[in-house]
């Protein structure tokens, strides 16, 4: 603790000089190290504190995981850092200016770019999404029920894809007449119909064809063919046709009718599958017959001549009836005739006799009038007389006899006999002349009186046609047998 005196305090400045160099050169080693131990020291923090800000980072790229360590503070400084690129289109599950902590978690999901093609008309988008579908919903396209897409929605995407849309639209499909909406995506009708499921035939008909390119709101008119069976003639065939009644299947075959033919079933009947539709052809041919028709004797009383004596006053001239007879062929074989037209060529002339009624001057006896006898049966009138317990005389009697019915209103009768009068009802009958003379009266048993005044083709030998005004009538006639005929003559009793 001693007191300095200002000598020892405060030398020369000489002094003071050699004493600090003194100093420093026993001290500077000891400065030195103490400055390099700072040095490391401060070091050895600045390497902790270092060592402290480094952070670990955990980096999924499109679902590849990799760890990354890192000392910058942002994501997009830690991206450059590594030399990881982004485009505007990827996804990141934070943002590139967001601040980075040790141990976070980065998804990045890179967009892919794709081709999407809507209806011909391409862009190109990218799409952070893996399936098609999930891109289109990402890009709020709607695929319809009906659309077609080159590739399934459920399919993996890959970069630079290529997708192709195309929008369905409607058509009006008629099948048949029963007509619908349809939608479709394909180019033709050909396709549109195969997309459809629906079958077309060699023989069915198409409003459009099936080459031509699909309109939208346009309409597809189909008629599918049938099988039928076409009876023409004799010759039968197989046809395929779209018609759907029996006149439209013979204008589709190309067959005729001609004026007479025959359809069945009728023209506007509906066709359907494997029906048989036949057609008739019918021809009509006419050929004219000459038909005698024997005259009528005539007897009148003469009072001038002596009874039992006979006188020709006019003789007999037999008439001669053209008639017009229409045959009728079907397929080319005979099936019935009609008489359509009757013309007089010569007209028929009565003979006239007279009958002398004189009584002569001589008186006579008379023996009693023996009782009336049948004749005996007999095929052929002959000249002989015959009373009848009727009260009328005969020239014959016919047993035997059938009997049929006519009427005018059939097809092809007139109403005009074979003798050139009025057919009538209760009166006139068709005879064969070689049996009952044209223009005698007959009893018939049963029926009364009767005139043979008509011919037909089918009335030989023992056998009339008893005329009636009603075809209805004629008809429930039907066919008589076992006729008992008094032929009487020219005159009714």
């Amino acid at each position: 603790m001693g007191i300095f005196t200002k000598e020892d305090t405060h030398g020369s400045r000489s002094s003071s000089m050699t004493y600090a160099l003194r100093w420093k050169r026993q001290n500077g080693l000891q400065i030195l190290g103490v400055a390099l131990f700072v040095v490391a020291l401060v070091t050895m923090v600045l390497l902790g504190l270092y060592a402290q800000a480094e952070k670990q980072i955990v980096l999924v790229v499109d679902g590849k995981e990799q760890a990354l360590s890192t000392h910058k503070g942002s994501l997009q400084e830690f991206l450059d850092e590594h030399s990881i690129s982004v485009k505007p289109q990827d996804d990141l599950s934070v943002s590139l200016g967001a601040s980075i902590q040790d141990g976070d978690r980065i998804a990045i999901t890179t967009a892919l770019p794709v081709t999407l093609t809507i209806d011909e008309k391409s862009e190109k988008r990218f799409t952070t999404a893996r399936t098609v579908g999930a891109a289109l919903e990402g890009w709020n396209v709607k695929l319809g029920q009906f659309d077609k897409i080159s590739k399934p929605v459920s399919s993996e995407l890959q970069s630079g894809a290529e997708v192709a849309i195309t929008k369905a639209v409607p058509v009006t499909l008629s099948i048949d007449g029963n007509s619908k909406k349809a939608y479709t995506a394909e180019k033709t009708v050909a396709a549109a119909l195969e997309g459809w499921d629906i079958e077309f035939g060699d023989h069915d008909k198409i409003s459009t064809p099936l080459n031509s390119a699909i309109e939208p709101d346009s309409k597809i008119i189909i008629k599918t063919a049938i099988p039928v069976k076409l009876k023409v003639g004799e010759e039968t065939k197989e046809a395929y046709t779209t018609a759907r009644t029996v006149e439209d299947v013979l204008a589709d075959q190309g067959i005729t009718l001609g004026e007479h033919d025959k359809v069945y079933p009728g023209g506007s009947n509906p066709l359907t599958e494997n029906m048989s539709v036949a057609v008739h052809r019918i021809n009509k041919f006419t050929v004219d017959q000459e038909v005698k028709i024997p005259y009528q004797t005539i007897k009148k009383e003469d009072s001038s001549l002596l009874k039992g004596k006979t006188k020709t006053i006019q003789s007999g001239v037999e008439g001669v009836v053209v008639q017009t007879i229409e045959k009728v062929y079907r397929n080319g074989e005979y099936v019935t005739k009609y008489m359509v037209d009757k013309k007089v060529k010569t007209e028929k002339r009565d003979e006239i006799i007279a009958v002398g009624t004189k009584e002569p001057v001589v008186e006579k006896t008379f023996a009693p009038a023996a009782a009336a006898k049948k004749s005996a049966p007999a095929t052929k009138a002959t000249s002989s007389s015959s009373s009848s317990s009727k009260g009328f005389e005969y020239k014959t009697v016919l047993t035997g006899v059938s009997a049929t019915a006519y009427s005018s209103e059939q097809p092809g009768i007139g109403t005009r006999t074979a003798t050139g009068t009025t057919v009538t009802e209760g009166r006139t009958i068709a005879v064969d002349p070689n049996v009952i003379p044209l223009g005698w009266w007959v009893y018939i048993e049963g029926y009364g009186y009767r005139k043979a005044e008509d011919t037909g083709g089918a009335i030989k030998g023992k056998k009339i046609d008893m005329y009636y005004n009603k075809l209805s009538t004629a008809l429930n006639f039907g066919r008589k047998s076992g006729l008992t005929i008094y032929v009487i003559g020219p005159n009714k009793p």
